[in-house]
């Protein structure tokens, strides 16, 4: 996809106004208008000469040809540069993110470390340069895809971004409208309008094929910029991008910077709209575009590189009130990076589709989903290939019937620029097998609906957030050969886990776990805390002792409702008085050890016990071995009650991951699947 339609600065030239250019080359003047294919000759013959402006001259042929979508040109030309020029971290950036681009991804990666070498301050070298390592992570799809070229509605020119119609399909495209039109400076492309296609489903085939396209509407088109668009379900509103000419006004270059800005229309009849309303979040300082509608109208997504954002264009949204439309939302860092994120689209408003060059992926832009919960949003999944593709891979929509779509593309083999490929949505791929189970009470064996199965994949080293449904059942795919430990937990239950492994050869498309059987915490019930020592005639906590307690934290943080006393016990020898003080004292050091790890100290409270309970038959006078009155001494966590007050907090810990989260391993603590190995138990 041309950098015209990545970045959200349409900048164009003014008629005249050329005297403080008077000096610079001819070249540069054509570059600085955005005027590449005519800047590109230029630069060619500069670069032949054997002069100090060579690497100059190529790397803007490089520039010329990336920022065209030439990427195989692109590519030639910076390599030339770089043997000349060894010290210009941007040149080895574009280098690398043009390799990237067609493919090159052992070459990018090398060219991007470069980068990192001549700017360490900047992460994207290092990161880049581990995406292109990590891309065979998104070549392989979960379901079976098929992409078929759209040829009747594809040219030469760029054409993108389709929303289904009633009966048909509404596209971007920069082909001519009409006749004398004239042609975009940047691209030698005429300027972008609405255009119209219907679908029609041939007997045999499992997809819809659009006809031969026609200019949408006259009154949305003007003489610059209109597009891409997004459409009310009843089709009635329609919101679109709109770049408007702004004549006689030029900064301190001479140059105007034309930002993109959205435009509302009404339905009046026979395809007639209404006279294009701004939008209230317009500005002349930076762009707002991309605009995607949910199915009920209520919120509505953009595209904008505003002040206060995560990096170049973030996605932000906002929601209508009795008022009209309220402040705009930034989706914040799991959605937005420092890159670019784009071309917003909401599926059945259950589903955030978008591009991104910032998430890890394929090459420039790629496509990403993420699942809506109210106002949170999961990790950006990749749509992974054939989907995306090493080149620009945008504007995406599905269908209603969830089993055919739309998506743009600049892949090599298109008709030209941007094409539109259909998508057909087959099954899941062969090779994946549902997984599935239950998470039962262990007592009363009733389901438990909502909650959360921790789904941490070996192979992958990738933990995929489960919820169980009203049935307590919850449910994955997964690949053949691959190896799962589950760990099922439940506010104010204690956990249990499971390993799963899937034999690579297997035959079956199903694998059925055993029932993860989460235990009720109740009052009263006492855990023993193992390997809790003291020296002798000490109280202090040890560090062998702190690993032990440090479980009570957790315990206590993932269940911030529940009260507890930590006792603790000694052998019979030494008098009572003795045994009862010491006893005390451990109790309340290892107390405030759990205190000083953020623990409220109105949740737990601190009991010496002495030689009162011993749990075996060592009292004064019997004799026993070391190991019986080791038995005796020891410490114990006792729930006591549950917090009633207004301390108590309504938002639960594990209401913080959604359904479909995909996270790493390195996103929880080292001990959170400790429990899963056969040597430890539940707190």
């Amino acid at each position: 996809m041309r950098t015209k339609y990545v970045v959200l600065l349409i900048v164009t030239l003014l008629i005249g106004g050329t005297q403080g250019f008077a000096q610079k080359a001819k070249a540069d003047r054509l570059f600085a208008a955005f005027n590449y294919s005519k800047a590109i000759p230029y630069y060619e013959k500069l670069a032949s000469k054997n002069n100090r402006h060579a690497a100059y001259a190529m790397q803007r042929l490089g520039d010329c040809h990336r920022l065209a979508g030439n990427f195989e040109e692109s590519a030639r030309w910076y390599s030339n540069a770089t043997v000349i020029d060894t010290t210009n971290a941007d040149l080895f950036f574009n280098y690398a993110q043009s390799l990237r681009s067609i493919g090159k991804y052992e070459e990018a990666a090398e060219q991007f470390l470069r980068y990192a070498v001549l700017k360490p301050g900047d992460p994207r070298g290092e990161l880049f340069a581990r995406y292109s390592r990590e891309v065979n992570k998104w070549t392989e799809p979960e379901f079976e895809y098929e992409l078929i070229n759209a040829e009747a509605i594809n040219t030469s020119y760029a054409d993108f971004s389709p929303v289904y119609a009633k009966d048909g399909v509404i596209f971007t495209s920069d082909r001519m409208a009409r006749t004398g039109e004239k042609r975009y400076g940047w691209t030698g492309a005429y300027y972008l309008d609405l255009f119209y296609s219907q679908l029609k489903k041939e007997e045999g085939k499992e997809y819809s094929e659009p006809g031969a396209p026609s200019l949408y509407s006259a009154g949305l088109s003007q003489a610059y910029h209109d597009g891409p668009a997004t459409f009310s379900s009843d089709f009635k509103t329609v919101y679109f991008t709109r770049v408007t000419r702004k004549i006689g006004e030029i900064d301190s270059t001479r140059y105007y910077t034309n930002k993109l800005k959205i435009y509302s229309s009404k339905y009046l009849e026979e395809n007639k709209w209404s006279d294009p309303e701004p939008f209230f979040l317009n500005s002349d300082s930076y762009s707002v575009g991309h605009p995607a509608l949910t199915v009920d109208g209520k919120t509505l997504y953009f595209v904008s590189d505003m002040p206060g954002g995560q990096g170049g264009t973030d996605i932000y949204k906002v929601n209508k009130t009795d008022e009209g439309w309220g402040p705009a939302e930034n989706l914040g860092s799991n959605i937005n990076t420092f890159g670019n994120e784009m071309f917003p689209y909401i599926h059945k408003d259950k589903v955030l589709y978008f591009s991104s060059d910032g998430h890890p992926g394929l090459g420039s832009l790629d496509v990403f989903m993420s699942s809506i919960d109210g106002s949170n949003y999961g990790k950006p999944e990749n749509m992974k290939a054939p989907v995306n593709s090493p080149a620009d891979d945008f504007g995406i929509v599905i269908n209603d019937n969830d089993r055919e779509g739309m998506i743009s593309s600049n892949r090599p083999g298109g008709k030209g620029d941007d094409d539109i490929y259909l998508i057909t949505i087959k099954e899941r791929l062969p090779d994946s097998v549902l997984i599935s189970g239950l998470v039962k009470d262990r007592e009363s064996l009733e389901v438990l609906r909502n909650s959360t199965v921790f789904a941490w994949n070996l192979q992958a080293d990738e933990i995929v957030i489960l919820k169980t449904d009203d049935k307590g059942y919850y449910e994955i795919w997964a690949k053949r050969g691959s190896s799962f430990v589950m760990k099922g937990m439940k506010n104010g239950f204690s956990p249990d886990c499971l390993h799963l492994a899937i034999d690579p050869k297997a035959k079956e498309t199903t694998a059925e776990n055993r029932d993860l059987l989460l235990g009720k915490y109740k009052v009263d019930q006492i855990f023993r805390l193992e390997n809790i020592y003291y020296d002798f005639d000490k109280w202090n906590i040890r560090a062998d002792a702190s690993v032990e307690l440090d479980k009570v934290v957790a315990f206590l943080n993932e269940n911030p409702d529940i009260i507890v006393e930590l006792g603790s016990h000694t052998d019979s020898r030494g008098s009572f008085k003795y045994n009862e003080r010491l006893s005390e004292r451990r109790a309340q050091s290892a107390v405030e050890y759990i205190v000083l790890n953020g623990i409220s100290n109105k949740r737990i409270t601190a009991k010496g016990y002495g030689e009162y309970q011993l749990v075996n038959r060592c009292s004064d006078g019997v004799k026993c071995s070391d190991e019986e009155h080791q038995d005796n001494r020891r410490t114990e966590v006792k729930i006591t009650g549950v917090i009633e007050s207004e301390d108590a907090k309504v938002e639960q810990p594990l209401d913080v991951y959604k359904k479909g989260q995909k996270l790493g391993i390195s996103d929880f603590k080292d001990d959170f699947f400790n429990i899963c190995t056969d040597s430890q138990k539940p707190l």
